[in-house]
């Protein structure tokens, strides 16, 4: 049933849909941390281990404290460094810039950019009147519960910085600035590749020199820290060449212990749960974490993880043509979704922390609700505000009540979330897409 023509306050419906997110969002929170107490085995805990905290950040502080020329040392011995050369210089940056408290500069500059993205999304969302306290009410449960920020605080992981500069360069296209979208995305890039694929959001607008210069942006910042690191990028290649070869080894090729495996979601990931169940012959969540602990233990890996990793790039490829082709003409908002999605999902290991690249894909679609919607500039279902709003909400929250299936889960709900960008259009005023441009 469409909301707007017809219907008496379309406001209403956008407020029921926000006010779903808020609930699930609370009450799955609540309740996986209350299972979990109830209960209080490892693989029921929305978060690693204590002792487990910043690692990734606080790991790499002898090995950052020199970085001129210092390939050879992030190359070799613990921790293993598997980043291109630009992330090394993030590591330092958080470690060094107040070298005795590294976890809290790295926790302020995290809010700092989390408070700035909530604000820009209530400058979007909150100027409709009708509307207004229920976005508030979205955007403030997803500032301070939702579960990729605390996984990633956990952590320690700088997958926030490249959040934040994709996240912006995603703003700016939002905006119609392409050149700064690229540009932002292309730094992001650089740090981690995957974001690459936001510039398929700018070859879909006919923008090839904006997605090239981001390409080109991206090559020139890992060159430029190549060159730092080295004293030459040849040099660097080779001195970091043993990180990604352990890397690919132990996390791609084979199976992550049950503690890691249960908060990753990638498609790779989810295919190697598969043939797990399928090896375990059904849902059986004791006996899964058993068979892998004694499969990811051996030293000669487990075969059908090496079969599945090395086919796994095709169908990744297959999977990201597809996309590019269902999604090449639909409105902005689906665009962005779709290919944020796409972002969490392709790489071959994806922990919990990716997920945050939804979080401008969400304010998106909260501001279409509340600028087109609610003030009745198009008509939108009721039932596919409540399915984008309990699909978002559901990524956002721990899932470990699922204990080892809970990544599998995320990734089911990932390929719902690009089901639905791909079978309901959203198509936004606010967002441009009835403009003359938009149509051309």
């Amino acid at each position: 049933m469409n909301i707007g023509t017809g219907q008496a306050n379309p406001a209403s419906h956008v407020k029921k849909a926000l006010e779903l997110y808020v609930v699930l969002m609370f009450w799955i929170t609540v309740a996986s941390w209350l299972i979990y107490m109830i209960h209080p085995t490892f693989d029921r805990r929305p978060l690693f281990n204590k002792y487990d905290q910043f690692r990734d950040l606080t790991n790499y502080a002898g090995k950052t404290e020199h970085l001129w020329h210092g390939a050879t040392t992030m190359g070799h011995g613990f921790p293993i460094y598997n980043y291109p050369p630009p992330g090394a210089f993030v590591f330092q940056f958080f470690n060094h810039l107040i070298p005795t408290h590294p976890v809290k500069t790295y926790v302020f500059f995290f809010s700092a950019a989390l408070v700035a993205f909530a604000t820009v999304a209530w400058r979007a969302a909150g100027r409709t009147p009708e509307t207004r306290s229920a976005a508030g009410a979205a955007i403030i449960v997803t500032l301070v519960m939702a579960e990729p920020t605390w996984f990633t605080v956990d952590r320690g992981n700088i997958e926030w910085v490249v959040w934040t500069l994709s996240a912006t360069g995603l703003c700016f296209f939002l905006a119609g600035r392409n050149r700064l979208a690229a540009t932002f995305i292309g730094v992001g890039s650089s740090i981690k590749p995957f974001s690459l694929l936001f510039l398929l959001l700018l070859i879909g607008r006919r923008k090839y020199k904006d997605a090239l210069i981001g390409l080109a942006i991206a090559t020139g910042v890992i060159a430029i820290a190549a060159v730092a690191l080295g004293p030459n990028p040849w040099h660097t290649y080779q001195a970091l060449k043993p990180g990604p070869a352990y890397y690919f080894t132990h996390y791609v090729e084979n199976l992550r212990p049950a503690d890691e495996a249960r908060f990753e979601h990638s498609l790779l990931d989810g295919m190697k749960i598969a043939a797990v169940t399928v090896k375990t012959r059904g849902i059986h969540p004791n006996v899964a974490i058993s068979k892998i602990d004694e499969l990811c233990s051996r030293p000669e890996g487990w075969h059908l993880a090496r079969i599945l990793a090395r086919v796994y790039p095709w169908i990744a490829l297959v999977g990201i043509l597809i996309l590019a082709k269902v999604f090449y003409r639909r409105p902005v908002v689906n665009q962005v979704i779709a290919v944020a999605t796409a972002v969490s999902l392709c790489p071959p290991v994806s922990g919990e922390y990716t997920l945050l690249q939804l979080y401008v894909p969400f304010g998106a679609f909260l501001t279409f609700l509340a600028r087109d919607v609610a003030t009745r500039r198009t008509n939108f279902p009721d039932r596919a505000m409540a399915a984008f709003s309990g699909v978002f909400a559901l990524l956002f929250v721990p899932l470990t009540f699922l204990r080892i299936y809970a990544g599998t889960a995320k990734l089911i709900l990932l390929l719902v979330l690009i089901y639905l960008a791909a079978k309901v259009p959203v198509p936004s005023g606010y967002f441009g897409d009835f403009s003359p441009e938009a149509d051309s």
